[in-house]
């Protein structure tokens, strides 16, 4: 009877930690904790995690993630940043030579041109664990709704106020990468951070010490074309801050992405003009549209380096922010050796050696030499 007792016991001491909720936590940064659960996701696996994601969204993934899709913003680079390239199943088009330079497995990734509304068939088929995204409304239901984990990585409202807040959010925006592939991911996260306050520190205690007067008006031309812009809130309007300079764009309506005017654009008069996402200045300097504009008769038109990603929403963004303080202030950062900087950048977290010459190459928005 006793031994018999002592077996029941024993099963339902069993069965009561096999269903028990296990509590992990671990940080990026000081970031959130992640707790781990059991559950189901997407029918794939069992046990799952929690991450808060950056739109506030409590979201469970999988415990161990194997497969990923990238489609939301820069997230491709994100996941690379951290080393977990091989995960990506499926992403936008990677149109970045330099990406394929430093990770060539990058041409085995399928690519679909439906990423701003991916279909979820494909998705469970791929086994997809996770999926990277915007905070669309329509498309995120569709996916969740369909039991497929969604981690928001990009917002289209409710983005950083001040270039304090943007400090917070970018790393943030590291972390969350972090906490959803794991430990290996959190310590390259936390890596990333120390690294990108160690920048942003070099760079503002030079420029934080400026005058208004000295402090040079910045147009960006975000592409396609060349009235197309950031404005309120947007990375970009921090970085330039941040490096000593005023985004003419600053005030727009629409949060991240503006269309001002011609009109506008001669008004403000920028003193610099800087070039995202188009490989040359002919939009400018071919249209005489803008030849009366400050920063066209000064020959200060610049078009952005570029390398693994778009620099002005990508982690390359820390190197986005000392190279316009570089041009904005070359008195203040004549000790800014801008190729030193990309190659200790991309040896530190793409692990990848980069020659001057690559480097140069990087700088003047140039794809690898064949």
């Amino acid at each position: 009877m006793k031994k018999k007792l002592r077996r029941r016991i024993l099963s339902v001491i069993t069965a009561i930690g096999m269903s028990t909720t296990l509590a992990i936590g671990f940080t990026a940064c000081g970031g959130k904790t992640v707790s781990q659960t059991s559950g189901n996701t997407a029918g794939q696996k069992n046990n799952t995690r929690q991450v808060t994601d950056m739109a506030g969204r409590k979201v469970k993934v999988p415990d161990k993630v194997d497969k990923v899709a990238s489609f939301g913003g820069p997230s491709y680079e994100m996941v690379m940043l951290l080393g977990q390239e091989k995960k990506i199943v499926l992403s936008m088009p990677i149109s970045s030579k330099w990406a394929a330079k430093v990770y060539p497995d990058v041409k085995k990734i399928s690519a679909t041109t439906s990423f701003a509304d991916p279909n979820v068939e494909d998705l469970i088929n791929k086994k997809i664990d996770v999926v990277f995204f915007w905070d669309t409304p329509k498309p995120l239901n569709k996916m969740t709704s369909s039991g497929i984990p969604v981690v928001v990585t990009q917002k289209s409202t409710g983005n950083p106020d001040s270039a304090a807040s943007f400090q917070k959010y970018i790393k943030q925006e590291v972390k969350v990468f972090g906490q959803v592939f794991g430990e290996d991911a959190v310590k390259a996260a936390d890596e990333w951070c120390a690294y990108f306050d160690k920048k942003v520190k070099y760079v503002t205690s030079r420029t934080s010490k400026l005058s208004e007067a000295e402090k040079p008006k910045v147009y960006y031309v975000r592409g396609p074309d060349a009235l197309s812009s950031h404005g309120r809130n947007s990375y970009t309007e921090w970085y330039v801050e941040m490096a000593g300079g005023v985004l003419v764009t600053k005030d727009s309506k629409q949060e991240m992405m503006t269309k001002p005017t011609m009109e506008e654009v001669l008004k403000w008069n920028p003193d610099v003009i800087f070039m995202g996402r188009v490989d040359n200045t002919k939009l400018i300097l071919n249209d005489p549209k803008w030849s009366d504009v400050k920063a066209v008769k000064d020959n200060k038109v610049y078009v952005n380096p570029e390398g693994v990603a778009v620099w002005d929403y990508s982690s390359e963004g820390v190197l986005l922010l000392e190279y316009i303080a570089k041009v904005l202030h070359p008195d203040l950062f004549k000790d800014l050796d801008m190729r030193k900087e990309i190659k200790e950048y991309y040896s530190k977290f793409y692990h990848y050696n980069l020659t001057d010459n690559e480097a140069d190459r990087i700088l003047q928005h140039l794809p690898p030499e064949s």
